[in-house]
């Protein structure tokens, strides 16, 4: 007896930033004036450094040729998210941008599930992969969200292109 699959098509994809999309662990701290040290790097006033990881950019960029919704949830001030991403040319690739200074993960993904269905789109659990780089967050989504497909960076892919086979994979 053959059995069918069907599997589900992923339509939003929702990273974490700091130690996920670039090198630093809190981008709160970071001060004014930024200078923006090549494409991929920046430095505060205050000496404190961050790095796009390798392949982000590319992986975005194809991300977005795929049709699907990118969204970023991160735990770290509004403002600072917003200058940073502004600063790197990164906001042209998220749809939606969740920063609180608050760490629960499972709201952000409400809110991103609710900002969408304002517009129209309506997401089931299992079309959804959230990637961060702290497996801690996860419980809280599996409970209150349901099947979200999460990703460990670094424990669950190695690196950012592993992204797109995984995301082909669902």
């Amino acid at each position: 007896m053959y059995r069918h699959y069907l599997r589900t098509m992923i339509k939003l994809v929702v990273f974490d930033a700091d130690k996920t999309l670039w090198d630093h662990h809190n981008v709160s701290i970071f001060r004014k004036p930024y200078k923006l040290l090549d494409e991929d790097s920046i430095e505060d006033s205050a000496g404190n450094r961050l790095k796009l990881f390798p392949e982000v950019r590319e992986i975005l960029k194809e991300i977005k040729n795929m049709g699907l919704i990118i969204a970023l949830a991160t735990w770290n001030l509004p403002e600072k998210i917003d200058e940073i991403l502004t600063l790197l040319n990164l906001k042209e690739y998220f749809d939606i941008i969740i920063s609180r200074d608050y760490p629960f993960k499972f709201l952000f993904l409400i809110e991103i599930i609710n900002r969408m269905k304002e517009k129209g789109i309506l997401l089931n659990p299992e079309e959804i992969v959230f990637i961060n780089d702290r497996r801690d967050h996860f419980g809280n989504i599996w409970l209150y969200l349901g099947n979200v497909k999460c990703l460990e960076m670094w424990k669950d892919i190695h690196n950012h292109k592993e992204i797109l086979e995984k995301i082909k994979e669902f």
